[in-house]
Formats: C-alpha cells, sequence, structure tokens
C-alpha cells in the first residue's frame, strides 16, 4: 500500500513539474501571439517610393515622383492587439503626379489614413496594413472617390512597407467628360505599387 501511495505522490509530483515546465516555457511564445507594440516616433512619415495606383479594369495608371504619408504612431511603445492601430498618417505630401491620358493628376485624402499591425512578426518582417484610406482623385475632366484598405508587410530592419494587396475601388460615379473615355467607372478596383519607407519605426511582439 505504501508503494503505491509512493507511486501515485511521485507521478502526481510528476506531472505538476511538467505543468509548470510547458507553463514557463509557453508563456513567451504566447505572448508573442498576444499583441505588438509600435517603437519610435511620435512623429513618423511614410516616404513614398515609386508609388502607383492603377484602376485595373480600365488599365489606368496614375504614378507618383512624390506621395509621402505623415502623422503620428500611437502610444508608442505600448502593447496592443494586432489589428488595432498602429498610427495615424492624416497629413499626404504629393506631387509630380501623371497619368498618360489625363495628364497631371492630384490625390486629396479625404478622412485620416490608419496603418496597423495584423499579425506576428516573422524575423523583421510583420503583416501591415494601411486602412481608412479614402481619397478624391482630380484630372483634366475627370474625378472621382476612391476608399479602402492597403495590405502589405512591415520590415523593421528596413522600415519599409512594401504593398502586396488591395480593396481599394472607386467608390462613386466619376464625374467629367474624359472619364468615359478612359474608361474609369464605379466599383473598379485599385491596385497599389511601389514602397513607403518609414525610419526609426520598429514592430516588436509584444
Amino acid at each position: 500500500m505504501r508503494k503505491i501511495i509512493s507511486r501515485m505522490l511521485t507521478g502526481l509530483a510528476a506531472g505538476a513539474l511538467a505543468t509548470a515546465t510547458v507553463a514557463a516555457m509557453s508563456s513567451p511564445a504566447q505572448a508573442a501571439l498576444d499583441g505588438y507594440t509600435p517603437n519610435g516616433g511620435p512623429g513618423v512619415t511614410f516616404t513614398g517610393n515609386n508609388v502607383s495606383f492603377t484602376a485595373v479594369q480600365a488599365g489606368q495608371t496614375l504614378t507618383c515622383s512624390q506621395f509621402d504619408l505623415i502623422g503620428t504612431i500611437t502610444n508608442p511603445g505600448v502593447n496592443r492587439a494586432f489589428g488595432a492601430e498602429a498610427g495615424v498618417l492624416d497629413q499626404l505630401a504629393s506631387s509630380g503626379c501623371w497619368n498618360d491620358t489625363a495628364g497631371d493628376t492630384t490625390v486629396d485624402p479625404t478622412g485620416v489614413w490608419r496603418v496597423r499591425v495584423t499579425g506576428p512578426e516573422a524575423g523583421s518582417v510583420s503583416p501591415a496594413e494601411l486602412y481608412d484610406v479614402t481619397a478624391f482623385v482630380e484630372a483634366a475632366g475627370c474625378s472621382f472617390n476612391v476608399g479602402g484598405t492597403v495590405g502589405g508587410t512591415f520590415n523593421d530592419s528596413t522600415g519599409v512597407f512594401t504593398p502586396n494587396a488591395s480593396t481599394l475601388t472607386i467608390t462613386d460615379t466619376p464625374s467629367g467628360f474624359l472619364c468615359p473615355i478612359i474608361g474609369v467607372d464605379q466599383g473598379q478596383d485599385v491596385t497599389v505599387a511601389g514602397t513607403w519607407t518609414a525610419p526609426g519605426l520598429t514592430i516588436t511582439n509584444p
């Protein structure tokens, strides 16, 4: 009987030790999955490099020699859930925006653009996106609004955000005589190419 009790106690102790060990080992790993922390700023500038927007169905591309997003990091150094806001980009500095058919074009934000990290970092790369993106686009003889999200990755070893997906669409009926000529229409998809560089912005998990 004593041997049985002794074996039970030994087994319970071993089980408790194993549970404690797993908990101790899994806590940091679990914490890494619980959120992220943006560091730097609080002022931040995403400097555009070869930024372009293409209305897919119309086959029309708008390129800008300058397309910089300027704003602030939200509560730098504070952990937050994936998908929560990392920063507010409420200013746009753009110039040299051009379409081969329409010529000079302007892009004006119609709301506050935001940026966030959406998942755990792999090495130095985090999935990230620009969201609440809304803008008014105007060229000679054609104007319209766009809205949606620009998904991509942020590499904090280089400070570069690279878009790789877009839900941007033309959200209203384009206005102006040139719109039917260049073929833009409401509901068309808009893709984004190029990169943005944000020096000093880094991401840690959590």
